[in-house]
């Protein structure tokens, strides 16, 4: 499974080197990438106008992407993991799983058995 993941602090691009990939699984996502298979999108959780990239790359590549998995700060309480929930909400895609900054050893290997079952 292609993974597609936008990281603005580094907290998601650390959370994937530490997944089983293979070196052409994981892209970055631009608004230009343009995804003709089925992907997971990994993002962080910030403000619509700072992830106006994803917003664009789902435009053109919603219909293969086959969900979201967030990085988030519990400490926001309600406002936790809210960018991937509205773009769930906007694109018809379900959230898959959640994570704190770049992730536990744990929330890793729930993420590789999320992707082993793709």
């Amino acid at each position: 499974m292609k993974i597609a993941y936008y990281s603005v602090t580094r907290q998601v691009s650390r959370f994937v080197k530490k997944l089983t990939l293979a070196d052409d699984q994981a892209v970055a996502v631009t608004d230009t990438l343009i995804l003709s298979e089925p992907f997971i999108l990994i993002i962080p959780t910030y403000e619509k106008e700072i992830l106006q990239e994803v917003w664009d790359f789902m435009v053109e590549n919603a219909s293969n992407c086959q969900g979201i998995i967030a990085s988030g700060n519990r400490n926001f309480a309600e406002l936790y993991i809210y960018s991937t929930k509205d773009l769930s909400a906007e694109f018809n895609v379900p959230i898959l799983y959640d994570f704190e900054f770049n992730g536990t050893d744990e929330d890793v290997t729930a993420v590789n058995s999320i992707l082993e079952s793709y």
